[in-house]
């Protein structure tokens, strides 16, 4: 989540207030939230987020709005990005932690996200940007501690969330923390480097616009999306 879209043009709807994603897929996502929160009849939701935005700041004041209790463990490899758009607002809530591994410790992060709230873990990686031609030699940049944290800290969760860099083995890391009741959600799904990793999975459908839904399980996945999520994709799906 390391930036705005500039031509969105060619999504569903425009630009979403609640995340630099479509309207669309903004909303199935809360949507998502608000089941798998209602499935866990009172229990902790427990979230881990790779690529800490504009979502982190409002998905976790719709859990709060909604009185759920919640971990979410939000990690980012920009740390100014995160500093200049998004530590402003976090930092005026009282359940919410701006950390980084150097200043904190593994120990320090594991007794924060033991607790209710946001935990936002910050990488001083810079802008990472392989996607650009000009900028392939960022695909070596070091992010070993920015993919490994969740597991370092034995966190398991209910659902994983990627949206950053390292995309293919955040989805890998995600097999060995989702709780085998739990969803991953990968965002940009359409580009096909990542769909190698899709396999890792016991089952998994494109949604909305850009968001591939996966689970260690078999499932079709309608006890937590509604089925217009997947109307663009149901051929694909072999369900149409």
């Amino acid at each position: 989540m390391s930036g705005p879209r500039l031509e969105s043009g060619w999504w569903h709807e425009t630009e979403s207030p609640k995340a630099w994603m479509s309207v669309r897929d903004a909303d199935l996502y809360e949507a998502l939230l608000h089941r798998v929160a209602a499935m866990r009849n009172g229990e902790t939701l427990r979230v881990v987020e790779w690529g800490a935005g504009r979502s982190t700041l409002w998905y976790t004041a719709f859990l709060d709005l909604l009185g759920v209790p919640y971990t979410w463990l939000s990690i980012e490899y920009n740390k100014a990005f995160f500093e200049e758009y998004c530590s402003p607002t976090l930092r005026e809530r009282p359940n919410a932690a701006i950390v980084t591994e150097d200043g904190t410790g593994i120990e320090g992060i594991r007794d924060l996200v033991n607790r209710q709230g946001t935990v936002v873990v910050l990488y001083d990686a810079g802008e990472v940007r392989p996607d650009l031609p000009e900028r392939k030699a960022d695909r070596a940049v070091n992010l070993d501690a920015y993919v490994s944290l969740p597991s370092r800290l034995g966190y398991s969760c209910d659902i994983v969330v990627i949206d950053g860099r390292k995309r293919r083995r955040c989805l890998i890391e995600a097999t060995r923390l989702v709780d085998p009741h739990g969803y991953v959600l990968i965002h940009d799904a359409w580009r096909t480097y990542y769909h190698c990793a899709y396999t890792a999975f016991g089952s998994g459908r494109r949604f909305g616009d850009e968001w591939w839904i996966g689970a260690r399980r078999e499932t079709s996945f309608t006890e937590v999306l509604p089925w217009h999520a997947f109307e663009y994709h149901a051929s694909a799906d072999g369900l149409q």
